[in-house]
């Protein structure tokens, strides 16, 4: 039977590494939903059972200086913000200029919520982009309670990752 390898010093990106272990693991009955780093559970992506209706808490905690970063958040169904526009993906950047903490009402069709890190990067010819999921983005999850979690996540471009580069926490109230 496979066992999961410890990849913080194979020399693969985090991205890279998830790549090799859904080739060992070629069962997704079977594969781990999180490769190892330094003996920690790392994700590229979380889905979180939630309620079927709700309100989302989420605040950031801290975010490295000079780094663009943020998450998204996905559901089947809708976030909704104001003026009553709904929006099934819900992407927020860490920025001074607005509070820390956002509330949203929410409907999930299937209990279940999508969430990952996001970063902007500079390309060589100067373009910024918006990304996801590349080189050494992934995070670790602090779970607090059933409702509450704390990520800490890194961004692409760091080599080698820094987990603490965001933090930001997840809350969940139900709704009746």
């Amino acid at each position: 039977m496979n066992e999961q390898i410890d990849y913080a010093d194979s020399g693969l990106k985090i991205n890279c590494a998830v790549q090799h272990q859904m080739l060992r693991f070629p069962d997704k009955s079977l594969r781990p939903d999180h490769i190892l780093w330094n003996g920690r559970a790392v994700k590229i992506y979380d889905w979180v059972d939630v309620p079927r209706t709700g309100i989302v808490r989420f605040e950031f905690i801290s975010a490295k200086e000079g780094i663009a970063q943020g998450f998204d958040a996905k559901l089947d169904g809708w976030f909704e913000l104001e003026k009553m526009e709904r929006v099934p993906l819900l992407r927020t950047w860490k920025d001074d200029r607005y509070e820390d903490a956002v509330e949203y009402p929410f409907v999930s069709r299937d209990g279940k919520m999508g969430i990952w890190n996001i970063y902007k990067e500079t390309l060589p010819n100067g373009e910024v982009i918006e990304d996801k999921l590349g080189g050494n983005s992934g995070f670790w999850v602090e779970l607090i309670s059933k409702y509450e979690r704390i990520y800490h996540c890194s961004p692409a471009m760091l080599d080698p990752p820094d987990f603490e580069a965001l933090v930001f926490k997840l809350s969940i109230f139900p709704t009746i």
